[in-house]
């Protein structure tokens, strides 16, 4: 008998299958390998809500678990998936100027937001009023880590390449059984396709289409995360990507024209230079409507968790989420109650 069966290899999934190596629990990952918006995630970290100028939601755990985590992916696959860089906070005018002032002095910002105003010295990027750094931010690669990930797992047998079948899935009190596969716990890390999980699909998750714009610059772009309405970031040489399209309404998979202009629209607040298209990309990321992750049991069978809902900030959440999780199953830990699923209870039928 396995341990866990673990449904869905983005992020959260990836997370949660590493934690089992670690504690030498047994267990497979089954995932179609499908529509999965971990591969189309550029994988941008950062513990300040740019809006707001203030920190996000368990910032220095989520900072300090996501470097061990993603440390241990290199480690255990031998290539880098970590991308330190600063983000450049483009300011828009004196009014967040003096904002930024105000929020960079308070104690808990002073390590994560820099107090020096700057002006960029390409003629290609808009920066009328400077930026400011935002420190401890960076990238993670998290497609190709997802993808060396899945080529171990498959290695060792521990990956299978299959649409997951609710109907052969049997639940008892002691076990779950699945196909011919027998299991202590299943762990459901599907993101938005949970909508057609039977058990859990009366979770009030909201796919958020996202699209993603790489894009060949006519200059050099200094290496930063340059963070306006959209981002600019360089990947390699003049290829850079810009991204975060915010669509409730087409929830395909395909890139779209409006996509597309958009993404332009908001490029040309931060970069003037000619460029030119080289891909776009789409992905449909799983939000909650109070906009915290959702993990935990089932309400009525003990032996079916989820571990979803981890949104626009999957590579900072998902590490600290899985420890949660697993560390409420083998040991019986409380789970905070802003990420208990237990708290859309109501839902239920």
């Amino acid at each position: 008998m396995l341990d866990y069966l673990i449904i869905g290899q983005g992020v959260a999934g990836s997370c949660f299958a590493l934690k089992c190596l670690k504690e030498k629990k047994s267990f497979i990952v089954i995932d179609q390998n499908q529509n999965m918006a971990s591969s189309v995630a550029v994988g941008i970290y950062n513990p300040v809500v740019l809006k707001r100028f203030s920190l996000i939601w368990n910032a220095v755990e989520q900072l300090k678990l996501m470097h061990k985590y993603f440390s241990e992916f290199e480690d255990l696959l031998g290539d880098q998936f970590i991308e330190e860089m600063p983000t450049y906070r483009i300011l828009k005018n004196q009014d967040e100027i003096n904002a930024w002032e105000k929020k960079s002095a308070l104690p808990e910002l002073v390590p994560f937001l820099s107090d020096e105003f700057r002006n960029s010295t390409n003629d290609h990027l808009q920066t009328p009023f400077g930026f400011a750094e935002v420190k401890q931010t960076g990238r993670i690669h998290l497609g190709k880590c997802i993808s060396l990930f899945r080529n171990y797992l498959t290695e060792r047998n521990l990956y299978r390449n299959e649409s997951f079948d609710y109907s052969e899935l049997k639940v008892g009190d002691g076990e779950i059984i699945y196909k011919e596969t027998r299991a202590k716990n299943i762990i459901f890390c599907e993101g938005f396709h949970v909508l057609n999980n039977p058990y859990f699909n009366y979770l009030p998750v909201i796919g958020v289409k996202g699209e993603v714009l790489e894009i060949k610059t006519a200059t050099q772009i200094p290496k930063a995360i340059w963070k306006a309405h959209n981002f600019l970031m360089p990947e390699t040489g003049d290829i850079c990507l810009t991204a975060s399209t915010y669509d409730r309404d087409d929830l395909t998979y395909e890139p779209t024209q409006k996509g597309r202009q958009e993404m332009q629209l908001h490029l040309e607040e931060i970069y003037s230079g000619d460029y030119k298209i080289m891909n776009q990309k789409a992905g449909i990321r799983p939000t909650i409507v109070d906009r915290r992750p959702i993990l935990g049991c089932h309400p009525e069978y003990s032996r079916l968790f989820i571990l979803n809902g981890m949104g626009t900030r999957g590579t900072l959440l998902a590490p600290q989420m899985t420890e949660l999780l697993f560390e409420h199953i083998e040991i019986g830990k409380t789970i905070t109650k802003e990420a208990d699923v237990r708290r859309f209870d109501k839902f239920w039928k």
